[in-house]
This record gives C-alpha cells, sequence and structure tokens, in this order.
C-alpha cells in the first residue's frame, strides 16, 4: 500500500503561506540561475533573496496579525517559527515550503537540521512517501534532489554547491558540532578546504526540525557557521518560538479532529494498606536546601482518604502532614538531590519515582493485559478496513528478547488467554503476532541485543531503517505482526499512524514527557488503501500506564502549562468587583424582619445520652454484613477532554479489576487504631470485635478491615446519637445582628449584579448555580416577602462540629398569613437524605433537632422554583 496526501488541508496550507509571504515584495521575479560565489577553487551556486529586512519586518508583522499572533515590536533575527501539533503533518508542511520557496523566489539550497538519528530517518521516509505527490505538484523529483549527508561521501556536498537544481541536505547537528567532524576537517580529496566552508558559501536556508533540541551555545555557534540566509524552526514544543509566524496547539488540533482522541487507563494499587510515598520531584534552589514532591495518602475531613502531591523538607512529620496513622513515628530523615532520593527515620529511602518492586510483576501483566484486550476489542470495531497495531516501550531488552523473558511471557499468556474470546483472534498464532525492535550488535559472530541508551548510535540507526522500511508493510493484514516491542529510548522512531495502544512497562520510574509518550501515537489512522481516516469515534488513542490516570492527566496537563497554553486567569483587579451592602436600616425598622429574627436568633446547648449495648450490638449487625476484597490491582478508563483555554477534562468511562496483589499480610494493633479513630473505649472495641463473626476477613486485607471497621462503629455512633439519644435545649442567650456584615467579591462569583428588592443586601447573594437561581426566584415569587443569606458565622453546634444553615425567610401562605422560614438548599437531587455525604446529612439532621428546639419551621428545599419551599 502507498500513503495518499491530500494538498487542501487548510491547516497545513496556512502555515506554508505564513512562511512564503515573508518575501514577498510584490513584484518578485523567480532566480533561475543564482548567484555565483567565487571565493573557493570551486564555482558555487548560492541562494540570495531580492527582499529588505525592512520588508521583511513589515510581512512578518502583517502574518501574525492575520494568524492572530502576538506582533513583534523589532526584528532580531531571520529566524522564523511554525508550531504544529504532532502528528499534523510538521514534515510535509517544511517540505512542501521548500518547494514554494524554490518556485516563487529561486532558493535551492537546503538543509534540514535535526536533532537526533530517529528523527533524520523519519524525515527520509517522509520525502520518499511524499516525492511522488510533489512531483504531481510541482513538478520536481523531491527523492533526486534529496541526500542524506554522509562524511564518507563528500562529493554528495561538493553537488550540493555547485549544482544550479534544487538540493536538500538532510544532516543531524552533531555531523558538524566539533572539530573532530569531517565537516570541519580539510580532507586531502576536498582540495585543503573545508567541506563547511563550501556549504556556508551557498548560503543555505536552513530548516531546524525540533530546534528545541539545538538550542546549546555549542549548537547556536555550530549553526551560524553554516552562514544561513534565514531559518525555518518547526517544532509542537519551543522552548523560545523565534518570530513566530503560525500555530497549531494541542488544543487546536484536537478540536478540528486533525489528531486521535486521547483516553488513559491507569493502572494502579486498590490497596487502602498499601505505603504511599512517592517522590515525584526534587527541589533545589540556590542558598536553600532542597525539597521533595510526594506523592501521600491525606486523611480528609470526612475521613476519607486521597493521594495528594506534598511538598516536603528536612524533619518534616508525615503523620502530622498527612493526618494518617499509616505514616506514625516517621519524619524525613534526608532529602538527597545528587542521588534523587528521600530518606525515611525508619531507615527506608525512596528514589524519584521508584516502583514498589513486589508489585512490578503485577502491574506489567495488567497492562499487558488490558493492552491486548483494547487491541482486540478496538481490531473487532474496525473490521478488515483499518489494521490496528499496539506498541509497547520497555527499557529493558532481557525482558523480552528471550522466549522465556518475563514480558515475552506474560504477553504469549495473557495473548492466549483472551484471544479465546475472539472469533478473529481465535485461531491467531501468537508468536508471529509479536516483534521486537531493538538495537543489536555482532560480537564473534553472535547477534547481541543491547539496551538503547541515547538513541543516537549507529546501532540505533539500523533498527530506525527497519521501523521505517516496514512502515507500510506492518498497515497489511497480510503481515501477522501487530503487537510491536521497541526500546523506550527509540521512541522518535515510532509514527506509524495505526497505532491505537501505547503501552510502556518501565522498570525505572524516570520522569518522562507524556506528550512525547502520546506523540507516537497521535496521527490519524489510515485504511488498507492508504486513505485517511477522520472518523472520530476512530480515532481514539488508549494509553495504558503504570500510574494513576490522576498522575498521568496533571502531569500533561503542567507540560501544556509550561508550554504556554493554559490561558491565564484575569487578574482580580481587572474584573469588577462588587460590595454586597447588608442594610441595617431595613434591619432594625422592618416588622418582617424583627420577627424572623425573634425566631431564629436563640442559642442552644445539646445532651448526648448513649448506651453502650445498643452501640454494640447495632456495630456488630454492620460488621457481619461486610465483604471485604483481596488486595488488587485497578484499572479507571478516562477519555481526555480539552476544554477552551487549555485545561484538561477527563470523563470517566469505567473501571476494572487487574491482577491479585501477591503480599505478605502484616497486621497491626487493630484495637489501639479504632480507639484513637472512633472515639469510644477500649472496652466498646474489644466487645465489638469479639461478637462479629467474619473476624477472619482481617487476614485477607488486614487495612481495609479496619477501615471499614472504623467507618461502621463512627457511623453507628453518629446515627445512634442523632436519633436517639441527642436533644437540643435553649441557652437563654441569642445571636447579635451585629453577625451580618457588608461582603466583598467579584461580580458572577458569589454575588450577582442585580440589585435586590427583598434581601438584607443590596445585591442578590449565592454560592452556586444552583443557589444563584433559587435566590432570583426568592425575588421574583409575589409570596416571599423577605429573605437573607444566613451569615457563615451563623453556627449551630453538633456532634461533628458545626452547622451554618443556608437562608431564612419570610413567606406568604394563601391564606394570608406569614410564615417564618428556615431552609437548607440541595439541588438537582430527588433524596438529599440518600445524596448527602453521611456527616453532612448528620449535620443537617442536627441542625433540623435545633430548629425544633426553638420552634422554627425548618427544612431541606431541592426545587429551584420554590415548589417545595413550604412543605
Amino acid at each position: 500500500m502507498k500513503f495518499k496526501f491530500s494538498k487542501n488541508l487548510d491547516h497545513q496550507t496556512e502555515a506554508i503561506k505564513a512562511i512564503v509571504a515573508l518575501f514577498d515584495t510584490g513584484k518578485n521575479l523567480v532566480q533561475t540561475e543564482g548567484a555565483f560565489a567565487l571565493q573557493s577553487a570551486v564555482a558555487v551556486v548560492a541562494n540570495e533573496l531580492e527582499i529588505d529586512e525592512v520588508r521583511i519586518f513589515e510581512n512578518v508583522k502583517n502574518i501574525q496579525k492575520q494568524n492572530q499572533i502576538e506582533q513583534i515590536e523589532k526584528l532580531d533575527s531571520l529566524d522564523f517559527s511554525i508550531e504544529m501539533e504532532t502528528g499534523t503533518g510538521k514534515t510535509y508542511v517544511y517540505l512542501r515550503t521548500i518547494l514554494e520557496l524554490y518556485q516563487k523566489y529561486g532558493l535551492k539550497k537546503f538543509i534540514v537540521l535535526v536533532p537526533s538519528v530517529a528523527i533524520r530517518e523519519g524525515v527520509m521516509k517522509t520525502i520518499e512517501q511524499t516525492a511522488e505527490h510533489f512531483g504531481e505538484l510541482y513538478g520536481v523529483n523531491l527523492w533526486g534532489a534529496t541526500f542524506e549527508y554522509d562524511s564518507g561521501k563528500l562529493s554528495m556536498v561538493r553537488s550540493f554547491a555547485r549544482d544550479i537544481d534544487l538540493k536538500i541536505m538532510v544532516m543531524t547537528i552533531q555531523s558538524f558540532n566539533k572539530d573532530d567532524n569531517i565537516m570541519r576537517q580539510t580532507p586531502d580529496r576536498f582540495n585543503g578546504e573545508r567541506p563547511l566552508d563550501l556549504v556556508a558559501e551557498t548560503r543555505p536556508v536552513i530548516i531546524m526540525d525540533e530546534p528545541q533540541n539545538m538550542e546549546s551555545e555549542l549548537s547556536k555557534s555550530s549553526i551560524k557557521d553554516l552562514q544561513p540566509l534565514f531559518k525555518l524552526r518547526y517544532s509542537a514544543t519551543h522552548r523560545r518560538p523565534y518570530n513566530l509566524m503560525y500555530r497549531l496547539t494541542p488544543v487546536d488540533a484536537y478540536k478540528a479532529g486533525l489528531v486521535k482522541k486521547i483516553a488513559v487507563w491507569g493502572v494502579k494499587e486498590d490497596d487502602p494498606g498499601a505505603f504511599v510515598f512517592r517522590v515525584k520531584k526534587i527541589i533545589t534552589k540556590i542558598k536553600q536546601a532542597p525539597s521533595a514532591q510526594v506523592g501521600l495518602e491525606v486523611k480528609m475531613a470526612a475521613h476519607t482518604f486521597e493521594m495528594k502531591i506534598l511538598t516536603l523538607k528536612t524533619g518534616d512529620d508525615l503523620e502530622q502532614k498527612t493526618n494518617n496513622q499509616k505514616y506514625e513515628g516517621l519524619h524525613v530523615n534526608e532529602i538527597d538531590a545528587r542521588h534523587e532520593r528521600v530518606e525515611l527515620s525508619n531507615g527506608e529511602f525512596y528514589l524519584v519515582q521508584q516502583v514498589n518492586e513486589e508489585d512490578r510483576e503485577q502491574i506489567f501483566r495488567t497492562q499487558i493485559q488490558q493492552t491486548i484486550k483494547a487491541h482486540f476489542d478496538k481490531q473487532k470495531e474496525l473490521g478488515n478496513d483499518i489494521k490496528v497495531l499496539s506498541l509497547f516501550f520497555i527499557d529493558r531488552v532481557d525482558n523480552y528478547i528471550h522466549k522465556d523473558s518475563f514480558i515475552r511471557s506474560v504477553f504469549e499468556e495473557e495473548f492466549a488467554r483472551l484471544q479465546k474470546n475472539y472469533s478473529k483472534f481465535r485461531k491467531a498464532d501468537v508468536t508471529t503476532a509479536h516483534s521486537g525492535y531493538f538495537a543489536k550488535k555482532r560480537e564473534k559472530g553472535v547477534e547481541i541485543y543491547k539496551d538503547s541508551v541515547s538513541g543516537n548510535s549507529e546501532d540505533d540507526k539500523a533498527v530506525y531503517d527497519l521501523i521505517m522500511k516496514e512502515k507500510e508493510r506492518l498497515l497489511s493484514f497480510e503481515e501477522p505482526v501487530s503487537f510491536i516491542f521497541s526500546h523506550s529510548a527509540l521512541r522518535e522512531g515510532w509514527d506509524n499512524p495505526n497505532i491505537f495502544q501505547i503501552c510502556t512497562l518501565k522498570e525505572t520510574r524516570t520522569e518522562s514527557k507524556k506528550r512525547q509518550e502520546i506523540g507516537r501515537g497521535l496521527r490519524l489512522a489510515v485504511d488498507t488503501k492508504g486513505d485517511r481516516i477522520f472518523d472520530t469515534n476512530v480515532n481514539v488513542l488508549t494509553v495504558v500506564e503504570n500510574e494513576s490516570y490522576q498522575d498521568f492527566v496533571s502531569s500533561l496537563q503542567q507540560e501544556y502549562t509550561e508550554a504556554g497554553y493554559m490561558e491565564a486567569p484575569e487578574a482580580g483587579n481587572k474584573r469588577e468587583r462588587v460590595k454586597a451592602t447588608f442594610n441595617k436600616h431595613l434591619a432594625a425598622e422592618s416588622s418582617d424582619f424583627k420577627a424572623l429574627w425573634k425566631q431564629i436568633q436563640k442559642k442552644t446547648r445539646f445532651n448526648i445520652t448513649l448506651r453502650t449495648q445498643q452501640i454494640v450490638s447495632t456495630a456488630v449487625k454492620k460488621i457481619n454484613e461486610l465483604n471485604i476484597r483481596n488486595l488488587m490491582l485497578r484499572v479507571d478508563k478516562v477519555l481526555v477532554n480539552f476544554q477552551k483555554g487549555g485545561t484538561i477534562k477527563t470523563i470517566y468511562e469505567n473501571e476494572s479489576a487487574g491482577e491479585r496483589l501477591k503480599r505478605d499480610i502484616r497486621i497491626g494493633n487493630v484495637v489501639e487504631r479504632l480507639v484513637r479513630e472512633t472515639g469510644v473505649t477500649k472496652r466498646t472495641v474489644v466487645s465489638i470485635l469479639s461478637r462479629v463473626s467474619n473476624l477472619q476477613l482481617m487476614f485477607k486485607n488486614p487495612e481495609e478491615y479496619a477501615r471499614i471497621v472504623g467507618l461502621v462503629i463512627r457511623n453507628t455512633l453518629h446515627e445512634i446519637i442523632i436519633n436517639d439519644g441527642l436533644k437540643y435545649i435553649p441557652t437563654g442567650d441569642v445571636w447579635s445582628m451585629e453577625l451580618f456584615e457588608d461582603i466583598e467579591s467579584y461580580a458572577n462569583k458569589s454575588l450577582d449584579m442585580r440589585k435586590s428588592e427583598k434581601s438584607l443586601y443590596d445585591r442578590v447573594l449565592w454560592d452556586s448555580e444552583g443557589e444563584k437561581a433559587f435566590a432570583e426566584s426568592l425575588e421574583d415569587s409575589r409570596r416571599i416577602l423577605l429573605y437573607t443569606k444566613l451569615p457563615r458565622s451563623f453556627v449551630i453546634d453538633t456532634p461533628l462540629g458545626t452547622y451554618n444553615p443556608d437562608w431564612a425567610i419570610v413567606a406568604k401562605t394563601d391564606e394570608g398569613s406569614k410564615v417564618y422560614l428556615v431552609r437548607e438548599t440541595k439541588f438537582d437531587i430527588d433524596n438529599p437524605e440518600e445524596d448527602s455525604r453521611p456527616g453532612e446529612q448528620m449535620n443537617i439532621l442536627c441542625g433540623q433537632k435545633h430548629f425544633e428546639a426553638i420552634g422554627t419551621n425548618f427544612a431541606v428545599a431541592t426545587k429551584r422554583d420554590l415548589s417545595d419551599l413550604n412543605k
């Protein structure tokens, strides 16, 4: 099959026009001969332009304005940048730009400069694939005009300098940035001249592919030695976009359907008992001790636990920082920036992104299993029109290359187990369904596979040649290979459009760029005829990660933010600040408010009466109904959605269970822990545990058992207190009206621009969109005489803390009498008793008992239109 290319894709033609228009004088004449340079022993055909920098500067500003890019104030250099998201045809764009510049301005000498062997091989492959397409468009033999620089074939360099036709030289920065490079020497066969000087005399146009990787002082100096006429810089991730002329951001590409959507399947421990201490980054600053960003399990106010990234310094107490007794007695002993590790007071140390070795095999197995299943499902969905490929990146070749290697064995086991469920794969031969692409060398006549380090060695080049050579073949169903294994250092060589799954099996959790990781699979798929597929339902890339999807998405968002794709929030002082003023005169004079305030201003205290036997029997009954899970891995599946402004939203799709974790069971002092966490006596805890019939479940998953038992006891205690043992008694004290104060905020944040006619404040106050609609209904209803949002300091004491009700209202009944109401609002739910969090619901019940004690009508309202206000 052959790839087919379109000549009319808007995002590509716009990027091409942005560069071609730079040198337009309005009366350009095509130079057919080119300038001759006679300084050397060989006549050189050089580039030249008939435009001055003043006109170029004007063109730059006009193009930037047209493309909605901030205009430059001055032209510092003839460097021009094009930013295009990975997978949108960046190489196609600059190759076609070369041909446009050749045709319109007679420019003939071009150097495509790349930072790595992988990118160079990719460029050469694209030139080979597009040669026929460009021949039809421009009548030029692109493949014949292009050569790959080789220090052993210097005659090609001489031809580059002397030929009067279009010449394109593709080379790496490493081929001429050192003094011992042949390009900088004076070989005998070159008449005592340096090849570099001969090339410089042509005043080449330099196309820089991924220029951010060629920003060192050495690289800049080396490129300057080529005396370029101007430089064109193409990348998805410019570190410094010199004179940006066109920009296609990841968000733009995603919204326009120019790249695949991204789904992230995060494989993580579903084990509350796991010791969580994940070192994300060591932070060093001048004249400051190093600190560390660490993922820890933090206990929240509602007794739930969440993964949080905390910044730690030497001496920090982990239990205090997390409020989690799992970290009892542990503090940070040392943060070692040199070795990228954090040592704790128990002598254990944790490397940056270190994986728990105990779980690695199960995690890898779950990743491989999920990738194979996603592959089978995708191929079943697409039928015989589009071949699905899955790509595995590994960092140790030994884990795959031998027949008994761990990753290879696990893949073949899981393939055989799953293929029985899919008719298309039922008869597939697992041994021919996968293949590895790794660097190798011969030693004593034997081929030895090796781990790649830089991706730039000669051995790596041989792998890239193979990858490129087999690019089209892999898209054919005649080729049985559809699962590909390669070294993570070779990832830049992979850009096959039909990669639908990427699975990274990393032993060392070294920090890697997520954009680089997903970039290998972003290109839109092609069918067996070579036609590009634009169906957004087809074009979904699934990334199977050995970390939580939250961690992956957070890292991806951070990369986009650092790259400048996030629109900064509007500064507070640029938005209109609005003050809601408390109407003291109305409060003092209104008979309605006086009557309302008289009703609700009374304070109470509560008494609690408990019977231990009731707590024990109720808790035992609930604990006996528990079912505790085994320690498992969990796979969370989300779809990534790019929002306006560059923020990433995840849409949760589903979850599935992975491998069972095999760990030694460690059981701590459960009784002491339950006493601390529930607040009941040791005698009560022992009484409960001695009567339960499923204590053996503790050995299945001790951490989860202890947590759930603690939660059951705590909730049982609260339910009994509130339903049977809690009584509110008026104290005789009252709230002061001084609780009401003026409120200042931003418009449309917590108060409305709308003037209030019925509130104690001159503007409408609200804490959510639901409350805003409710307040507007209060304003508009003829039944409402007066209302107010109760101050945050108006709180009722409860056994769980304090409770602040929402609204106080004076309403008129159908008979014309007045009622004085306090309402809590819960919107868009059918049953607030079931929907609210347990702690919140209990607080509301406490509020109800308080208002019953002082004779005030209290209820929960769920309708924004006030239809349940008087229930």
